[in-house]
């Protein structure tokens, strides 16, 4: 089952990341009139809240393009699944332990860790347990994009301190 969940999590990463590759033409550009100032950031449609999983990565990716244009690195993209079903809960346990175990060996100085999925609160939740759970100091050097709610911005910076990431929450 372990293996499965992993699996599945590596295909969503991969599809979003596969994603990330090229910037947008005016034709496919983020706004529906094809042109934008490059100073303005264009607002990033929500998926559906029952939307899959890969369409949640391909909009987590796309966040990353629009919120962490500076990172050089392919982002790694994590979504967390809504609801309160054991399956639910399981995936959020081994995307946590994904991280956990992750912080010094994948995610290097220089990467992106983007997280987020269709329940901000669950979203919170996720992060917040995550400060606590990840060593002092092992993601230094990485800057973790949380799409969540963007009102929780001091929050969630303060409870992932210790891990020395950079944080940048923005809005769905």
């Amino acid at each position: 089952m372990k293996h499965r969940l992993f699996a599945l999590g590596a295909l969503v990463a991969a599809l979003a990341i596969a994603g990330c590759d090229g910037k947008k033409d005016a034709q496919s550009g983020a706004s529906p009139e094809g042109t934008q100032a490059t100073s303005q950031k264009a607002a990033i449609p929500k998926p559906a809240a029952n939307a899959d999983e890969s369409t949640w990565g391909t909009y987590l990716a796309d966040q990353a393009r629009l919120h962490a244009g500076d990172i050089g690195m392919k982002p790694l993209i994590y979504v967390i699944p809504a609801g309160d079903s054991a399956m639910a809960d399981a995936r959020r346990q081994n995307e946590s332990q994904s991280i956990v175990n992750g912080a010094g060996s994948i995610f290097i100085p220089g990467s992106l860790l983007v997280i987020g999925g269709a329940d901000a609160g669950a979203t919170r939740a996720f992060v917040e347990g995550l400060g606590t759970s990840v060593r002092p100091d092992t993601l230094k050097g990485v800057t973790m994009l949380i799409v969540s709610d963007g009102t929780q911005n001091e929050t969630l910076s303060r409870k992932l301190t210790t891990t020395g990431a950079s944080i940048r929450v923005v809005s769905m």
